[in-house]
């Protein structure tokens, strides 16, 4: 049974015993579907950095990646287990190379390093944040109020790493930072067209391999 049909069933069922009217079902179904969702790629992704000794770095990562998507939004995989997959991917390898740059990264270094990327983020935050979302536009008011916050939340975690910088250690840095400014790409023209490549790429070799169709994984 797909994820997609078990949080139908959850959805259809919450409606039903808090007395809500039929136009709710979808509404809990999809919310039913993300946390469902959060939840399975939390334990996967934190099981395998276990495994991998990179779990710290890893939890900071996707604790400052998924704190930022949830204001900015930004490009994924069209299926489930592509979006974990390419998930898993990504902040595995943020943690890695967090844990390798701490080797060669001095505190001298770090003042400069977090400002060039504050800035980067920041310039992309005002051209394109909030991401664009496909079945329902932002509005000019709700996209000022997203853009905000987007900025807002980078800033946050610039002052923190500041004030603490000599309490955190330099990989925890380094996850953070490249954890944002992955998912500062993912809202931004080149990020949305990069994984869109992805996904499709992903696709083809699943389809050929006679993988999960599509829309089981949804």
């Amino acid at each position: 049974m797909s994820l997609y049909n078990i949080s139908n069933i959850i959805g259809k069922y919450i409606t039903k015993e808090a007395g809500f009217g039929p136009g709710y079902a979808d509404r809990v179904r999809y919310g039913t579907e993300i946390i469902l969702g959060a939840l399975i790629k939390g334990i996967v992704l934190f099981t395998a950095a276990g495994f991998w000794n990179i779990l710290p770095q890893v939890i900071v990562a996707f604790s400052c990646g998924s704190l930022l998507r949830l204001v900015s939004g930004g490009a994924h995989c069209t299926g489930y287990l592509r979006c974990l997959g390419f998930g898993l991917l990504v902040y595995l390898s943020i943690g890695k190379v967090a844990l390798y740059l701490e080797r060669f990264i001095s505190p001298d270094q770090l003042a400069p390093i977090l400002l060039s990327g504050f800035l980067i983020m920041t310039l992309c935050a005002l051209l394109w944040a909030p991401a664009q979302v496909p079945y329902r536009p932002i509005n000019f008011n709700e996209a000022i109020f997203f853009k905000s916050l987007t900025i807002t939340i980078l800033a946050v975690c610039l002052t923190i790493a500041f004030l603490f910088s000599n309490q955190i250690k330099m990989s925890f840095m380094m996850a953070g930072l490249l954890s944002l400014l992955a998912q500062t790409f993912s809202f931004s023209p080149p990020g949305y067209l990069v994984i869109g490549k992805i996904d499709t790429f992903l696709l083809n070799i699943t389809s050929k391999k006679g993988g999960v169709p599509d829309n089981a994984e949804n």
